[in-house]
This record gives C-alpha cells, structure tokens and sequence, in this order.
C-alpha cells in the first residue's frame, strides 16, 4: 500500500517535470534539460522504491533535490514549478523515511526471533544431551544388573557342577 502511494508521488512529481508548452516570449518554468535530469532521477528513486531499497532511493531523492535548488538559482526552473517540485519530495522523503523506520523495526523484530531460536534450540539441545545422558545411565545400570547376574548365574553353575561328582570327574567344572 505504502509502496504505491510512493509510486503514485513519484509519477506526480513526473508530471510535475514535465515542460509546458509555451510561447517563446514567456518566462520558462522548467527548461527542457532540467526536466530530463530531474525525469531520470526520479526514474532511479522509482526503481529504487520498486526494490524495497529505499536507502538508496532516499539519497537519490536528496541529490535531486540538491539538483532541483541549483537549477532554480541557476533561472532554469521557476520558482513556483520549483516549490511545487519541492512539495512532491517532501511528500516522498516522509514516506521513505517511514519505509526506512519500518525496515529497521522489522529487522529488528527478525534478530530478535532469531536469537529466540537459537536460545530455544539451545535449551532443546541441552533437554536433548540431558536424556540421551540419563538413557545412557539406565543402560550402563541395566548393563550391570546383566553382568551380575551373569557372574551369579555362573559361579551358580559352577557350584552345581562341583556338586556333580561325575562331572568334575570328567573335568567339566573348570
């Protein structure tokens, strides 16, 4: 919406540009060169504008209106085209500032989600270290209990078989 309002502003302040056709005796409000180099920047604020890189835009704004005032002294632009030149920049320089105010906040908003994130899967990776430590613990417990019962259940075999004359005869019950 913003963005075409700029746009709208722009093609105004074209309009603006553009010469009027006159008599040669009459007092010229806008030459013709003037026009054109104010028509190209204002095409490059445009393009600027349309790429969502309204810093650039911004200071294009400001040389032509640099521009603007030096032709203004310099008689190639008369002083009320001028102002109503000037009215259309001050139209569009606010809204580039807010433009530029918005992108601020919201990449601002964005470093901010985005360290969220990175806390979050901080704090998830920490939960995650936690539970595979304490599966790990259960594990190796788990890896005890097996290997008493290992070491009960063969000192018990062996006390059976030592129990069984024919088989320590046999020499079974090493």
């Amino acid at each position: 919406m913003i963005r075409k309002r700029l746009t709208r502003y722009l093609a105004s302040g074209l309009l603006l540009l553009l010469p009027l056709a006159g008599c040669a005796a009459e007092p010229v409000e806008l030459q013709a060169s003037t026009a054109e180099k104010l028509q190209s920047a204002v095409l490059g604020i445009t393009e600027a504008s349309a790429d969502g890189d309204f810093t650039e835009a911004q200071s294009l704004l400001t040389a032509m209106q640099a521009n603007l005032r030096t032709a203004a002294a310099a008689g190639q632009v008369s002083a009320e085209r001028s102002a109503s030149i000037q009215a259309a920049i001050n139209l569009v320089t606010a809204d580039l500032t807010v433009q530029i105010e918005d992108a601020a906040v919201a990449a601002e908003a964005a470093a901010e989600a985005a360290a969220e994130a990175a806390a979050l899967s901080v704090e998830q990776n920490a939960e995650n270290a936690k539970e595979a430590a304490e599966n790990a613990k259960e594990a190796a417990e788990d890896a005890r209990d097996a290997a008493t019962k290992a070491a009960e259940d063969a000192k018990e075999n062996r006390e059976e078989c030592q129990d069984d004359k024919d088989r320590v005869k046999a020499g079974a019950c090493n």
